[in-house]
């Protein structure tokens, strides 16, 4: 009967940077950020976008709890369909806190193809 020996190497985690988010369409917690970023918005701007859903989403893997989102959020913008860009900042570590809205670049607000 032969021995066999297994050896583990630990190695410290490596942050893979931004990874895109998988079926995005049917990610809850990722339409619940893009909500929350037009939602917060609308607050800010006094605009009144109405969220229709998020189609692309990439999250930052930092290795922590802190999370940023990039979204590609789309929305009815009277009668015209929009898409805009945001950033949506998230710290798990502090259960109960909302989101964050990234306004460091136009507002949160990128504005990428327009179609009536």
């Amino acid at each position: 009967m032969a021995a066999m020996a297994f050896v583990a190497i630990a190695r410290p985690y490596e942050p893979s940077g931004w990874v895109a988010v998988p079926n995005v369409e049917k990610d809850s917690h990722v339409q619940y950020l893009g909500k929350f970023a037009v939602t917060r918005y609308n607050e800010q701007t006094k605009a009144y976008l109405e969220f229709i859903k998020v189609t692309e989403a990439e999250v930052l893997d930092r290795g922590t709890e802190h999370y940023t989102y990039k979204l590609v959020i789309q929305v009815h913008d009277g009668y015209a369909v929009k898409s805009f860009k945001s950033e949506v900042f998230q710290d798990l570590s502090a259960p109960g806190q909302p989101p964050v809205l990234n306004l460091d670049q136009r507002k949160g607000l990128a504005w990428t193809k327009s179609t009536n």
